[in-house]
């Protein structure tokens, strides 16, 4: 069988990376393909691929036999929208389809679903599932979608890489920090300072581990070297820093992939993380988590809420006032 897998692949984000594994596991096929913003990227984090696809047109011509849609937050506009085109342009010639561990935002002009092609393919899929009890909520919204079942985040099951543990100070307490390049948590950092200060006193004997599981060439606000070093400033005086390899991009993108990025994360003592798949790789490995998140973002919530019953002992939230 020769299958396309869809998904925001190649932007930087080892949490999409993650998912096509897992999808991969998923759906065996004989060839796989795969979208890529950057094949490149994709390539070296991901095994098993025979090639990639960048267009739709070329996608279109190559005749795939079943599509996978399974990769990361996908469910929002316009990106569910276009996979939905692209998946058409395969369905109509007799192409299966699936919907695989999505992630949905609430969408509230639903014009695009109500398009005869959309229509097609959500009645005609093969499967369909998300990743979260919310994005399942969030989906029964859509016009003629069948009910999809819940995953919850099947990807948190794959083995760990320990390659990389070795750079970690032996025999100490490791505190991990994932923080996002995105203004608002910038904002929320500023405006929650004595809450913040207050969560890290417990640590104050941990070394800090910056965890860094995304890196765009493009967008500024995904950007997690950025968004360490903004947290470094505000909070970490006083604090010892090892791993400072983990902020060089060019040294991150030629070495780090999912699975290595959660033995790291395994390795420690505890994390803070604004990062969905850092807290998925968390709670695969048992490392207590703290999610940090400004409060009007509930994918952080979403997961506590979900897999609740395999929470780390000792994890909790920070949701953070996003306003002065």
């Amino acid at each position: 069988m020769k299958t396309l897998f869809l998904g925001s692949y190649g932007y930087g984000n080892l949490g999409d990376e993650l998912c096509l594994i897992d999808a991969l596991k998923q759906f065996p096929t004989d060839e796989a393909y795969a979208f890529s913003n950057d094949p490149a990227f994709t390539d070296g984090m991901v095994p098993g691929l025979k090639a990639f696809v960048r267009e739709r047109p070329e996608a279109r011509e190559m005749g795939f036999e079943r599509v996978v849609l399974g990769g990361g937050g996908v469910g929002f506009m316009p990106s569910i929208r276009d996979s939905l085109h692209w998946m058409w342009d395969q369905f109509r010639n007799g192409a299966e389809c699936h919907i695989h561990n999505i992630g949905v935002a609430k969408i509230t002009d639903l014009e695009w679903a109500e398009a005869p092609e959309v229509q097609n393919v959500l009645k005609g899929l093969k499967s369909h599932t998300v990743r979260d009890d919310m994005s399942w909520f969030c989906t029964m919204l859509w016009p003629g979608v069948q009910t999809p079942g819940i995953t919850l985040y099947p990807e948190r099951k794959l083995p760990v890489d320990e390659e990389l543990v070795s750079l970690l100070p032996k025999g100490q307490k490791l505190l991990g920090i994932s923080i996002t390049g995105q203004q608002l948590m910038r904002t929320a950092l500023r405006v929650n300072g004595a809450r913040v200060r207050a969560a890290l006193e417990p640590y104050r004997d941990h070394i800090v581990v910056p965890i860094v599981s995304t890196v765009s060439l493009t967008d500024p606000e995904e950007d997690d070297v950025a968004g360490f070093n903004v947290f470094r400033d505000l909070y970490l005086q006083g604090f010892q820093v090892a791993g400072e390899e983990f902020l060089d991009k060019k040294w991150w993108r030629q070495n780090l992939t999912p699975l290595r990025l959660k033995g790291i994360i395994g390795a420690l003592n505890v994390i803070f993380t604004q990062r969905k798949h850092n807290l998925i790789h968390a709670i695969g490995t048992q490392t207590k988590a703290v999610g940090i998140y400004p409060s009007i973002d509930d994918s952080i919530a979403r997961i506590f809420f979900s897999l609740r019953d395999e929470m780390p002992q000792g994890s909790s939230q920070l949701s953070l006032t996003a306003h002065a």
